[in-house]
């Protein structure tokens, strides 16, 4: 877990530090004494679990860690206080995991760490997407089988607009592109629409795909995705770029394109 250790005393900053370096699973990516900085550095980069202290100057531990769930919903976030009348109020407020009570032991970081372990194993996505190189689909760790080949195309398409809308005319042009746009057309597109449907229904999964009049689109919240990964941090995940993009799906070249650019 890439985690973040938030607190304005520097001694209680490198303690906690010190206890985490030994512990399995937590990677430490960042170490702040000011608030302001540690909520920067989170809309940059892949923060999995912050460690708050909750008094702290310009903005406190419960301002920061509701910033923090606004850029991510899934972050899992700790409190460290030394005043026991924080603890309802912060577990009420910021719907945070956990607090830790000062002063603190070896222990106590141990169990926190446990706590975010398993919290974050519970709100790991169900559905996960790879883009580069092969288009592959898994629910709960199962490869998805789209039985119509146009229709897991088209969920490529969504993919790829990572949220944005893809509208009939451009799923026509980029799926049936020796077809003329008319009515047959129109048919099998809605057809692909209403497979994707189906499969997502039998997995349990139906609100991850959203059709509307004349465009479909993904949930992108909902969705673990190596694509997703790679604009959060283009440089931790430049090796994906090894691997091609969507090569199954001649389209697929115009996003690789463009995410070539974004290295040079």
């Amino acid at each position: 877990m890439k985690t973040i250790l938030v607190d304005d005393e520097l001694l209680s900053l490198e303690q906690f530090a010190y206890v985490c370096r030994d512990i399995q699973d937590i990677q430490l990516v960042g170490k702040f004494s000011n608030s302001m900085a540690a909520w920067e550095y989170a809309q940059e980069h892949q923060v999995d679990f912050a460690l708050l202290d909750v008094e702290m100057p310009d903005m406190n531990g419960l301002e920061l860690g509701q910033k923090l769930k606004q850029i991510n919903a899934d972050m899992v976030l700790m409190y460290i206080t030394g005043h026991t009348k924080y603890v309802a109020d912060t577990l009420k407020l910021i719907r945070a995991d956990y607090c830790i009570m000062k002063p603190y032991d070896r222990k106590d970081v141990e169990d926190a760490v446990e706590r975010a372990r398993l919290l974050a194993g519970r709100l790991r996505k169900r559905m996960q997407v790879r883009m580069f190189g092969r288009f592959q689909v898994f629910i709960d760790g199962r490869s998805v089988n789209f039985r119509n080949a146009k229709a897991k195309e088209l969920f490529a398409l969504c993919m790829d607009h990572r949220g944005g809308n893809v509208t009939m005319e451009e799923a026509a042009d980029k799926l049936w592109g020796d077809r003329p746009y008319d009515e047959k057309v129109k048919r099998l597109y809605r057809k692909a629409v209403s497979s994707i449907q189906g499969v997502l229904e039998e997995y349990g999964m139906p609100g991850i795909f959203v059709s509307t009049r004349g465009a479909c689109h993904i949930i992108k919240s909902k969705v673990e995705c190596d694509l997703f990964e790679y604009f959060k941090d283009r440089v931790e995940h430049a090796y994906l770029l090894e691997e091609g993009y969507l090569f199954d799906y001649p389209w697929g070249e115009e996003t690789m394109a463009e995410l070539m650019a974004t290295v040079r």
